[in-house]
């Protein structure tokens, strides 16, 4: 009683009644399966011995702190999903796992993707041993590696955006009010809008001589998300009022 009236009071999410009052066994399974992501994240490199290995894990928590956050804002993402709709069933079940499963999957990836961009970024400035140290020899392959980002940045994306039409389907059972249903239906856009960046990023690095330039497509996410709020969410809120 006492912790629900905190939530209430200190509730960072105004627009929406909290129907996950209870953690369920997926959360559980859920923040396991993030801890072991992020853990493998920080922990891939081996232990420094030498003043060289020290500088290098030094310079390396910069790129771990892009892919950290990154995962970061995957798990809050899964976290006021279940918190807003406490859904559980089969369907959710299985898209669950599956996300699980891509987080687990792209965990090394993930740091080695940030590595690789903070490395050539360094190449900009004259520090070419950076990409030699991790093993990109070229341009192209710089590329590559932004395009593997953009696809796993679309996969992320396709399955939150199942996960939360899922949750619109079900707003009469979850009885969803006006405002609600709108953040829900900004939540399913701005993922499918995602998941065309995503795509589109893989597409430029890979085909196109832009190369590792294209990661900066990404950056489109925030605009696409800010034009979605204004579009379903502030009228919705306007007419709540």
């Amino acid at each position: 009683m006492l912790r629900q009236q905190f939530t209430e009071q200190l509730d960072h999410d105004p627009d929406f009644q909290w129907r996950g009052a209870q953690v369920t066994r997926i959360e559980n399974l859920s923040d396991i399966v993030f801890a072991l992501a992020f853990s493998m994240m920080v922990t891939a490199s081996n232990t420094p011995f030498t003043f060289d290995g020290i500088k290098t894990h030094l310079v390396s928590l910069a790129p771990i702190s892009v892919a950290f956050a990154f995962m970061l804002g995957t798990w809050n993402r899964h976290f006021l999903f279940f918190r807003r709709y406490g859904l559980a069933d089969n369907r959710i079940v299985w898209l669950n796992a599956l996300l699980l499963l891509t987080v687990l999957s792209i965990a090394l990836p993930m740091r080695f993707i940030f590595e690789s961009l903070f490395a050539w970024i360094l190449t900009l400035f004259g520090y070419l041993e950076a990409m030699n140290r991790i093993g990109v020899q070229s341009y192209r392959q710089a590329g590559e590696i932004i395009a593997y980002f953009g696809v796993i940045y679309a996969v992320l994306n396709v399955i939150q955006a199942q996960m939360y039409a899922h949750a619109l389907h079900k707003s009469d059972v979850l009885q969803l009010n006006h405002l609600e249903r709108a953040h829900t239906r900004s939540a399913i856009w701005t993922s499918r809008i995602d998941v065309v960046i995503g795509l589109i990023t893989a597409v430029v690095a890979y085909c196109t001589i832009a190369g590792p330039f294209a990661g900066f497509f990404i950056n489109l996410a925030a605009i696409a998300n800010w034009a979605v709020n204004r579009k379903l969410v502030i009228p919705a809120r306007s007419q709540s009022a």
